[in-house]
């Protein structure tokens, strides 16, 4: 992409811009609790790289609020309580806000029984599923997160799209720096990739998408007008369905065909390291693991192998010196809302 279509910007600066537009009144509407808890996901994911899920969301989830498809204060609560099993309700909020209390609550619970599971129905988007697993890693913890998607992939074997390509994490403590940190969709690339080329104007590659008619597109916009590829084929189907039945089926959310409708449902798991092994010896046998795989020989000369994670905190620590790269379609997206908000720091002043 043309360098001049892309803008370095300062990661405070964007944070301080996104939060005042969610705080405005009559734009998010946030509580400034809720207003830091959406703006710190979207700026985390854009800090790792997962720019699908970062500030590019911010017009998406105003307009859902602007429709009333999210609330602007809902009535959140726990619905089942069983201490290591927990049921909330997101009362159709915003689905960070939604998470992050039940993410909270997975860990507080397995602090007392060692591992705890909190379902979350009535929920809505909630950006990237490592934001969540890894508020368990200050507390020497493990920790799940799943979410399921809109309808965007076929069953393998059918040509209707029946089914979200349902991402899931597992963030896992460590001695090093960075802890190791799986995110990833069901299908081969995220739907929100997708959007990302959109913005950017690019194509994408082969192999991520079908169009409407079953055959292979490098065009994202004929690609939403069609459907993901499950990663792995049916294992990626087969991985897909099962966490919509953790996250629709057992929390009594959506579920299969009723994605098609606004909402979603999310499943969150914290198990605690002490006790099953001393947090020392097992930080000391993922170092073990770590330095294994950091030793496998490249295929590419001069190259290396990284563990799952590495590579997004790399990209975290150079963008926190550095800024962050943003689109600049996106920026404008920003400034508008900025100027609406009569925000001082937008786009245009950095």
């Amino acid at each position: 992409m043309a360098e001049s279509n892309i803008r370095t910007v300062d990661a405070g600066k964007l944070r301080e811009c996104v939060e005042g537009i969610f705080l405005y009144p009559d734009l998010g509407g946030l509580s400034g609790l809720d207003a830091k808890t959406v703006t710190d996901t979207l700026i985390e994911a854009d800090l790792r790289g997962v720019h699908s899920h970062g500030v590019m969301r911010v017009e998406t989830y105003i307009n859902a609020i602007a429709k009333g498809d999210i609330k602007r204060n809902p009535n959140i609560e726990i619905v089942a309580d069983l201490g290591s099993r927990a049921l909330m309700d997101g009362d159709r909020g915003m689905g960070q806000v939604s998470a992050y209390r039940a993410m909270t609550l997975a860990i507080e619970r397995a602090k007392e029984h060692g591992v705890a599971t909190v379902g979350l129905r009535k929920s809505r988007h909630c950006g990237a599923m490592a934001y969540f697993a890894m508020m368990a890693l200050p507390h020497d913890m493990v920790g799940f997160a799943t979410t399921n998607a809109g309808i965007n992939m076929a069953p393998t074997g059918g040509k209707t799209k029946l089914v979200g390509n349902n991402p899931f994490a597992i963030a896992i403590p460590t001695n090093r720096e960075w802890p190791m940190v799986l995110d990833m969709a069901t299908s081969v690339a995220a739907g929100g990739k997708l959007d990302v080329a959109i913005s950017k104007g690019e194509k994408i590659p082969l192999g991520w998408a079908l169009d409407k008619d079953g055959k292979p597109t490098d065009n994202p916009i004929v690609a939403r007008q069609g459907s993901l590829i499950p990663v792995g084929g049916p294992k990626g189907y087969g991985m897909a369905v099962m966490l919509d039945v953790l996250c629709g089926v057992l929390a009594g959310g959506r579920f299969g065909a009723g994605l098609g409708a606004p909402g979603s449902s999310q499943f969150f798991m914290a198990i605690k390291i002490e006790g099953i092994s001393p947090v020392s010896e097992f930080k000391a046998r993922m170092d073990e693991l770590i330095d294994q795989l950091h030793a496998c020989e490249p295929t590419d000369l001069g190259g290396r192998v990284y563990v799952p994670g590495e590579i997004e905190w790399n990209n975290t620590q150079h963008r926190l010196k550095h800024g962050v790269p943003i689109p600049v379609t996106i920026l404008n997206q920003l400034e508008d809302y900025a100027k609406q908000a009569g925000l001082v720091s937008r786009p245009s002043t950095w």
